[in-house]
């Protein structure tokens, strides 16, 4: 095909035509007047004698194989104290094959089944923020054992890096006596899990890490569950004095109505009219008549016996 589309070329330089080179040559006229990408190797311009800049540029660019132009240009004007084109750096590095193309990595999907058997096999764990009146927002660090449900580790402290992290794992690890090899810790993608330090930490201890896939809380269901059971526990404000506190926080909840009083007698009454104006409003084709359903009134209903059943009732 390239040859044939060489000589068409050839020939149109000449002056025969265009359309009728390409009708028998069994090409289109696009590939005749398309212009190459690629020069030929004769008009290729040679590469200019290595000065320097460039000496100092495949150095560094050979060193760090992983970095791309823009951090290679940033390492080269902190050896040369000067400042160099980011153009320069990229055209040196191109020539000389240095960048590598980024693969970029697919998107993570669920761990899958894990059957736990004993205690100390599977463990969860995650983070999240609490509101404390005297510090302000403070971040939770707690590991959950799916087998005991039981929280093996937690710290309370005022950041959330991968140094709270690793203090919170190997706290509770040399706490629950656990041997390399023998367990699996399940997070999900954050920084502070994923990060070089805490992996190094874990696979000094001999801890398998298993992360979760992307927005999928139901990986870490047994942490996520208790994170969200310890926020609904009640809140009380500030209890210092002079301070109003802060207006988004709860008060405690009332104590339960006893069962002797007037208002449970009165709750547990149930009045027939009631009833009947309830079920009305969630079955409009019992009053209305409309619907593809065969009209029922509430006398031949079930409702209707719990109305006859309460109207015998006294209530108060």
């Amino acid at each position: 095909m390239r040859q044939r589309v060489a000589r068409s070329r050839e020939l149109v330089a000449e002056g025969h035509s265009p359309s009728v080179v390409a009708r028998v040559a069994l090409i289109s006229r696009q590939a005749i007047y398309r212009i190459p990408t690629t020069a030929p190797v004769s008009a290729r311009r040679s590469l200019a004698p290595p000065d320097e800049v460039e000496h100092v540029i495949v150095e560094v660019a050979e060193a760090n194989p992983t970095d791309g132009y823009r951090l290679v240009r940033e390492w080269v004007c902190r050896r040369l104290g000067r400042q160099v084109n980011r153009k320069r750096v990229l055209r040196v590095m191109r020539e000389r094959k240095l960048i590598q193309r980024r693969t970029r990595e697919p998107r993570r999907r669920r761990p899958g089944f894990f059957m736990v058997e004993r205690p100390g096999q599977l463990w969860h764990m995650d983070m999240t923020s609490i509101w404390v009146a005297e510090h302000g927002w403070v971040y939770l660090n707690a590991i959950i054992d799916c087998c005991t449900r039981e929280i093996v580790g937690w710290e309370l402290s005022l950041r959330c890096r991968a140094v709270e992290a690793s203090q919170v794992i190997e706290a509770a690890v040399f706490s629950q006596a656990i041997k390399p090899g023998t367990l699996t810790l399940g997070t999900d993608n954050g920084s502070a899990f994923c990060a070089r330090a805490t992996r190094l930490v874990m696979s000094g201890l001999g801890v398998a890490h298993r992360r979760g896939g992307y927005r999928d809380p139901e990986s870490q269901a047994f942490i996520e569950s208790w994170f969200s059971k310890l926020k609904e526990a009640p809140r009380v404000r500030d209890p210092r004095p002079g301070q109003r506190g802060d207006p988004g926080l709860r008060r405690p909840l009332p104590p339960p109505t006893p069962l002797g009083s007037a208002t449970a007698r009165r709750s547990r009454c149930v009045r027939p009219g009631r009833i009947r104006s309830v079920y009305e409003k969630k079955r409009p084709e019992v009053s209305t008549g409309r619907g593809s359903r065969p009209r029922v009134t509430p006398r031949s209903s079930a409702w209707w016996i719990v109305a006859s059943a309460s109207s015998s009732s006294r209530c108060p």
